[in-house]
């Protein structure tokens, strides 16, 4: 063969190749994730290779070992977001995606948890009803809610926290981390 054929060769093989890794799904995989300051972490364990079964631990970082805070029987596979009420002494969290549906009143696009209980769950209706757009074509995100998460953060002047969203790309809806409501100034309980 000449060199290239081989060059020519080498180049099909390697797109026919790349093209079927990328095309394969992602599978669930273990992850630890803090928050900013790096005083608390989760550490999220699926049971298995697709699904939301598994663990998500909650832990507050010790001198002499790790301090469990939370236990939660789920798995989140597009992350989490921790917050910190100063309010009531609790980590808040948001996590990211879960339950998925063709039924946009029964899918998930986030959940919200504070002190290791469950306080709300948005569903992809909801987020549509707040303004956000759901794409037409299936895409990444399979027909979610167009949303970003933009993390946890102190209302200026308060020791009130809200976990932000942003829809479409323009818009941020600011939620309480106390109630895992719309965030309405001086809420705080």
């Amino acid at each position: 063969m000449r060199t290239g054929h081989i060059a020519l060769l080498t180049i099909l093989l390697t797109g026919v190749v790349c093209s079927a890794w990328a095309s394969k799904a992602a599978v669930n995989r273990a992850y630890v994730q803090s928050d900013l300051d790096g005083q608390f972490y989760v550490r999220c364990v699926p049971d298995s290779s697709e699904g939301e079964s598994g663990s998500t631990v909650l832990y507050r970082v010790r001198r002499d070992g790790d301090e469990i805070v939370d236990r939660y029987d789920w798995y989140s596979r597009d992350g989490v977001v921790l917050g910190w009420s100063p309010i009531v002494g609790k980590v808040a969290l948001m996590r990211k995606g879960g339950q998925s549906s063709p039924d946009r009143n029964k899918q998930h696009e986030f959940s919200f948890y504070l002190g290791g209980e469950h306080l709300k769950t948005y569903t992809t209706e909801d987020m549509v009803n707040m303004g956000a757009n759901v794409p037409s074509k299936k895409g990444a995100r399979g027909k979610r809610a167009e949303i970003e998460f933009s993390g946890c953060h102190q209302v200026p002047g308060s020791n009130e926290y809200v976990f932000m969203v942003t829809v479409n790309g323009s818009e941020t809806i600011q939620f309480d981390i106390l109630t895992g409501e719309p965030y309405k100034r001086g809420s705080e309980g």
